[in-house]
């Protein structure tokens, strides 16, 4: 007899009256396919960012395969339940044996509920540092940045199981716009000018800013009375790190867009950088110099 037919012939006797459940879930396997299928090709045609078209893509994703599951798990429920018992002491072993993959489940659960990040956040976790492009039930995504925010080309996963015992610092939790520390390292020659190098760093950043800084005020005020957390104005402010007695360095907070944080803090470092240049201190001390007289 041929060999497949016996095949067929085994699955039969396998699976008595069960066929109707067979095909309802290759159903609704062959369902969710395609309409993951059909919403990508509808993202792929609509006018919309890369980023927000990875949001929706995932979200769909995960919602469409969840109801398929959920079908799948309804229409076996009577089988289930019946070899419960007899599978307890197997299901057991799986998971003592795989206790990473049930932690990896309940990592994607406390994302679903919690949510501390989204597509498209700027996370820090352990040693990494990136975007968020996808997040399935067993890992994340990243697209690493450098300390610029330049992507490097490189892709970072991690499983979720990690998020129940490491802290994740989200880098973008407030939406559109971000508060941003940008650090300068002062030289040693240029330490007794304080005054000057406050004022050049905060003109560069009000010019950096300008295009949206009433706006991200604006922003920022929705914040606090949306979410009853008191949130910085999104003014810019300059301070001082002077932790390390051998090396000052000025810290310039600022409110941008996401996206623009690597623009505003090389044109702001640069700025301040010829400001402290030897010319550039000779000539403020010598203004100086030449009111007080």
């Amino acid at each position: 007899m041929n060999p497949t037919m016996n095949t067929i012939d085994d699955l039969i006797r396998w699976i008595p009256g069960q066929w109707e459940k067979v095909i309802l879930t290759v159903l609704s396997v062959g369902l969710a396919l395609l309409a993951s299928h059909l919403w990508g090709l509808y993202l792929s045609r609509g006018e919309m960012s890369a980023e927000k078209r990875r949001l929706y893509l995932v979200w769909a994703r995960n919602t469409i395969w969840f109801v398929a599951l959920l079908i799948i798990v309804s229409v076996w429920a009577s089988t289930i339940a019946g070899f419960a018992l007899s599978v307890a002491a197997v299901a057991g072993a799986i998971l003592i044996v795989s206790k990473e993959l049930v932690m990896c489940v309940h990592g994607y659960l406390y994302l679903t509920v919690v949510q501390p990040y989204k597509i498209g956040d700027v996370i820090e976790f352990n040693a990494l540092h990136g975007r968020v492009v996808d997040i399935d039930m067993f890992a994340t995504t990243l697209v690493e940045l450098d300390k610029a925010g330049q992507r490097t080309g490189k892709v970072a996963e991690f499983p979720n199981g990690l998020l129940l015992t490491h802290p994740v610092v989200n880098a973008s939790p407030t939406g559109a716009y971000v508060l941003h520390a940008i650090q300068i390292p002062i030289p040693e020659r240029a330490a007794h000018n304080l005054d000057y190098i406050e004022s050049a760093a905060l003109a560069a950043a009000d010019h950096a800013t300008a295009a949206w800084r009433e706006e991200a005020m604006a922003h920022f005020r929705k914040e606090t009375e949306s979410n009853f957390i008191a949130m910085p104005s999104g003014k810019t402010k300059v301070s001082w790190d002077f932790s390390d007695p051998e090396h000052l360095v000025l810290v310039a907070r600022i409110a941008c867009p996401v996206e623009q944080r690597a623009k505003v803090e090389q044109a702001v470092f640069r700025h301040v950088w010829r400001a402290i240049s030897p010319a550039q201190l000779g000539e403020s001390e010598s203004q100086s110099g030449t009111g007080a007289a």
